[in-house]
């Protein structure tokens, strides 16, 4: 079935002549958990803390670069390098958001907020795509202005800055890329490539107005680095509504993790099946699984968790076990 299909078998059930089961009906009484032994305990939190620490230090490169490259971008009037400034600019914002993300995951759930604080991140996301819109669309006028009225760009300063920038962005790179364990810094590191790719563009111009004196390669190439600008604030902007909306995520085909449920071992049925983000980098799955026999139901319901934290990342599992007279005998394994 196609995964944005709006009628599945495995959502709530339908006024059909089945029962619709509300809110009051989703207990974890059935729920077993797989608990994690020490050392996974020890290696997740090594983890997150290292990730930290990468992410307020590539936080403070970028940033600071961004501001070097935007002050040079207004001297030597290149629109080139104020587009990729611009661009580092709002990176140096994922990070923050990555970092701070990081920092907020690590405390507890309370009362108000049971499942966390993972959502704060897709908050900040927002702002910071709004923040981004609003630079772009004022970018894009200079670069008009430029078409319609040019200026004299200093070739060589806007080559030795961008190259200054491709070598900044490239260690950012290269020191994230060797950390991509942690979703939230591998993320960042994809951001970091963007940042790599506007570098690349601006030293492109410099080094056509340097060699050419021809002006407008600076304002042509810009449109190239605000387009990327608009496609990453787009798919950012996406992203953070299905969070926000509790969608499926993106990686997940809702339709292919019922099938699998419904392959394992003991399992008749499976519905009222929903999938959705915890946060960013989180996945939560609940569903009513029909399987007849109660006292295989514990080794089945690990069955489950493994398959879907294997095959699809998701961690936070509630299940609850049903059991259905009628199909167990249609099925022949109804327990005498």
């Amino acid at each position: 079935m196609n995964k944005n299909n709006k009628h599945s078998v495995f959502l709530a059930h339908n006024e059909t002549g089945n029962v619709a089961h509300g809110d009051a009906g989703h207990n974890n009484l059935d729920n077993v958990t797989i608990s994690h032994n020490g050392e996974d305990h020890q290696h997740h939190h090594n983890l997150r803390k290292t990730s930290g620490k990468l992410l307020f230090w590539c936080l403070i490169a970028t940033f600071s670069f961004s501001l070097v490259e935007g002050v040079s971008g207004y001297i030597i009037n290149s629109i080139a390098l104020q587009s990729d400034a611009v661009h580092m600019m709002t990176d140096a914002a994922g990070l923050m958001i990555a970092y701070f993300a990081n920092v907020i995951s690590k405390k507890p759930a309370t009362t108000n907020l049971t499942f966390g604080y993972g959502k704060a991140e897709v908050l900040g996301a927002l702002i910071n795509c709004m923040f981004t819109t609003v630079l772009t669309i004022w970018l894009f006028f200079q670069v008009i202005s430029r078409f319609l009225d040019p200026v004299e760009i200093h070739g060589a300063s806007l080559f030795i800055v961008a190259s200054l920038g491709f070598l900044v962005n490239g260690v950012i790179v290269w020191v994230l890329s060797k950390n991509t364990q942690s979703l939230n810094t591998k993320a960042a590191m994809i951001h970091a490539l963007g940042d790599l790719f506007g570098s690349l563009v601006a030293i492109i111009a410099g080094g056509i107005i340097y060699f050419t004196g021809w002006s407008l390669a600076d304002p042509i190439l810009s449109l190239v680095v605000i387009i990327l600008l608009i496609v990453s604030n787009f798919k950012l902007m996406k992203k953070s509504a299905i969070i926000l909306m509790a969608g499926v995520p993106e990686h997940v085909n809702y339709e292919q993790v019922g099938q699998d449920l419904l392959d394992i071992d003991g399992i008749l049925d499976v519905h009222d099946l929903h999938i959705w983000y915890m946060s960013a980098n989180q996945t939560a799955l609940a569903a009513h699984v029909v399987a007849c026999n109660q006292q295989d139901w514990p080794e089945i319901l690990m069955s489950c968790q493994k398959m879907l934290l294997t095959k699809y990342q998701i961690d936070h599992v509630t299940l609850q076990h049903e059991f259905d007279e009628v199909k167990c005998k249609d099925t022949g394994c109804c327990p005498e």
